[in-house]
């Protein structure tokens, strides 16, 4: 598909995709977005890693693409325990299509439930980018994180409203960012700091969290935060119930595996929200009447 002339429409949605994995998320997202009436395209960003039927896939679903180079640093962590990240340097190229005046990256391991499209008009200032805080309870425990992921120095332990735009200020908590949903105004500045940055070894080899880390680095503590409704990990509803409201979440972010397409209905789903993605999967391809 044609992809949409920047000139007249120089605002878009955006989410990478460089393997087969991915392709049902990608297209339930694209789904959502427009079910929710949505006056902005998605564009799905895929690299060379990306299969012929993947790429035929998402032209017959009308969703425009654009091929986009693999990032690399210059050295590579060991992400034996999270291969998922293994492509996420690529994201981070998102900086450079200035062609584009504004571009909101989404993971493809989200659904959509409200109109964000309000995020399309949020005046940055001098801030390099948005986005939520990473959450960093670590609730699965899992060993390999740093040991500062804690409950305690997790924002969304002490944040109370996040029924407005925005969310508690960078400057908190371990002022790292989930790079799941990122606002961003491409900078030919801002992309050559980053890739400054991929040639630090010593730096990128340490890099748990790949781009996120890279980010938290090379734009300290200079991003805007939003209100964790607009990423909302699946994981909040048992380690921040307090924030938990399906009427106010604009957006679920299925982090971690399995993802909702790789399990059928028999899964035993303890966030409870596979159900959303199931639904709206099954509107998609005709199984189910629309909501």
């Amino acid at each position: 598909m044609t992809l949409p002339d920047p000139n007249a429409n120089p605002y878009i949605w955006a989410t990478l995709i460089t393997n087969s994995g991915y392709l049902p998320g990608v297209l339930t997202l694209n789904y959502s977005l427009q079910k929710l009436g949505s006056s902005y395209p998605l564009i799905a960003l895929y690299t060379d890693k990306l299969d012929p039927a993947s790429l035929q896939a998402l032209h017959d679903a009308d969703i425009p693409t654009l091929q986009i180079e693999n990032l690399s640093p210059a050295a590579t962590p060991n992400l034996v325990h999270d291969k998922r990240f293994l492509d996420t340097w690529s994201k981070l190229f998102f900086f450079k299509l200035t062609q584009f005046k504004r571009i909101i990256q989404l993971d493809s391991d989200m659904l959509v439930l409200q109109n964000m499209d309000e995020l399309m008009t949020l005046p940055l200032g001098s801030s390099s980018f948005a986005s939520t805080h990473a959450c960093v309870c670590n609730p699965l425990k899992k060993a390999h994180y740093p040991a500062s992921w804690t409950s305690e120095n997790c924002v969304f332990s002490s944040f109370s409203d996040a029924s407005g735009i925005h969310g508690p200020s960078c400057k908190l908590g371990l002022s790292k960012c989930n790079s799941g949903l990122l606002i961003v105004e491409p900078s030919i500045d801002s992309f050559t700091s980053i890739l400054s940055a991929l040639e630090d070894g010593d730096a990128t080899e340490s890099y748990m969290f790949p781009d996120q880390d890279l980010l938290a680095d090379v734009f300290h503590k200079n991003w805007l935060s939003i209100s964790p409704n607009y990423n909302c990990l699946k994981t909040y509803k048992n380690c921040h119930p307090h924030l938990w409201d399906l009427t106010k979440i604009k957006n679920i972010h299925y982090i971690l595996s399995p993802k909702p397409w790789d399990v059928d209905r028999s899964y035993n789903d303890e966030s409870g929200t596979f159900q959303l993605w199931w639904d709206e999967n099954d509107e998609r391809l005709g199984l189910a009447e629309p909501c």
